[in-house]
């Protein structure tokens, strides 16, 4: 356990303000998407994107190139068969997360497997390594949340008609497949640019319960809107403060921090109900 001065002399190292620079930007993006993900009701999407990224990153250091790169190109390949899979066939939503979840770490664990392992740390991949970025990666990052943001504000009206009321989108002449499409791709770059922070196993957690929790809180969608990102940056805040101050893994701290504030959200919502 750390001492208040040793925590105050602790925030001021750089790379614990880099920790929570990039822990600020995923969560805004990540709790925005995380609304239209869980009133969608495609919450495992986050799961079978992580494991799609452990096989695209298992296969760039196969390749020897640039493995999230190749992780990326992977992942929205993955987010556009997913969606696929969904529209085009009888297939549940998850049950064709399933089949590309397996198909991701499966591939990941062959790939391995064959090349006797990569020379890099499998945990901090699995579990994360927020403490270990670097400016390049905030940059990338804030280029990437950017882009993604404003995709998401430009087609905001027409994303939230086809969140509520798909088949009354389609009747008014909405493309509601190119907006699934959208949704997909867009969690699939965000799975990509989280893994630093929660790493591959824990990556769903931001993409669920920052939306889950404003909406046992919120009275209406704008509610929502609003509450999602405020969560979503308390629980990354509180989370890897939290695991500097009792020396925790910070991936696993911020998604208990999430469950934590989750419960209570459920908690509170029950004591309101019952005293109306």
């Amino acid at each position: 356990m750390l001492t208040t001065l040793d925590l105050l002399s602790l925030l001021q190292a750089g790379f614990v303000q880099r920790a929570f620079i990039i822990s600020i930007i995923i969560a805004i993006l990540s709790s925005m998407l995380s609304i239209f993900i869980v009133l969608k009701k495609i919450s495992l999407i986050g799961d079978g994107l992580a494991h799609t990224a452990f096989g695209g990153i298992a296969l760039g250091y196969y390749l020897n190139f640039i493995p999230l790169w190749v992780a990326g190109v992977t992942v929205v390949l993955g987010s556009l068969g997913i969606t696929k899979a969904i529209r085009s066939t009888k297939i549940s939503s998850d049950a064709a997360v399933a089949v590309f979840l397996q198909l991701g770490l499966a591939g990941g664990i062959v790939l391995i497997s064959v090349a006797r392992g990569f020379g890099v740390s499998l945990e901090s991949l699995l579990f994360g390594s927020v403490l270990l970025v670097n400016f390049d990666q905030i940059t990338i990052a804030l280029v990437i949340a950017a882009i993604t943001l404003g995709v998401l504000f430009l087609f905001f009206k027409e994303i939230v008609y086809v969140t509520f009321d798909e088949t009354q989108a389609r009747a008014s002449g909405l493309r509601t497949w190119f907006f699934d499409y959208l949704i997909s791709v867009l969690s699939g770059i965000v799975v990509i640019v989280a893994i630093p922070i929660v790493g591959i196993l824990l990556i769903s957690s931001l993409l669920v319960l920052p939306a889950l929790t404003s909406t046992q809180i919120a009275k209406s969608f704008r509610q929502t809107v609003i509450l999602s990102p405020i969560i979503g940056l308390v629980t990354v805040v509180v989370g890897l403060l939290l695991s500097l101050i009792i020396n925790s893994a910070p991936g696993g701290t911020i998604v208990l921090t999430g469950i934590l504030i989750l419960a209570v959200a459920f908690v509170a919502k029950k004591i309101r109900g019952s005293i109306k």
